[in-house]
């Protein structure tokens, strides 16, 4: 009976949409902690995490890996090995995004937005990384619009 049971790759394998639902939550609840303002899309074989941006931008965040049945998935799984032979590997997790920056206030439909790829080991990382590259490419300084929550004790 115990043989049966299936590897953690083989349910993703065999239930990527599932896979593509439970990464997104774990992502989504992180963003809840942060106390980031966001959006979650849920496509048939995609998802798109959106993040107010102030001042007017829009951080559009969408997973770059395609899985089994081409969907989505957004952790990369790797073992990292130690500098002691003695010590063994542990399984780590990166986020992989395609980040995404649209100006809200330029009506203009034929208006570029910044986008590019990236990955980290966070969602705080991750937005961090977006942030410097669209200061890198562009100059703008944006920050994510934070919301504040009052936690019942």
């Amino acid at each position: 009976m115990w043989l049966d049971t299936p590897s953690a790759n083989e349910l993703r394998d065999s239930m990527p949409d599932v896979a593509l639902a439970l990464e997104t939550d774990f992502l989504c609840n992180s963003l809840d902690r942060l106390g980031v303002q966001y959006i979650r899309r849920s496509r048939k074989k995609s998802a798109v995490i959106e993040i107010a941006m102030q001042p007017g931008y829009l951080l559009r965040i969408h997973p770059v890996d395609k899985g089994a049945q081409g969907v989505g998935e957004w952790m990369t799984w790797y073992w990292k090995q130690p500098d002691d032979e003695n010590v063994t590997a542990s399984l780590h997790s990166s986020i992989r995004a395609f980040v995404e920056f649209v100006d809200l206030n330029n009506e203009d439909d034929d208006a570029q937005s910044v986008s590019f790829t990236t990955h980290s080991d966070d969602m705080r990382d991750l937005i961090q990384d977006a942030i410097g590259g669209m200061r890198h490419i562009t100059g703008k300084r944006l920050k994510p619009v934070v919301v504040q929550r009052r936690w019942a004790a």
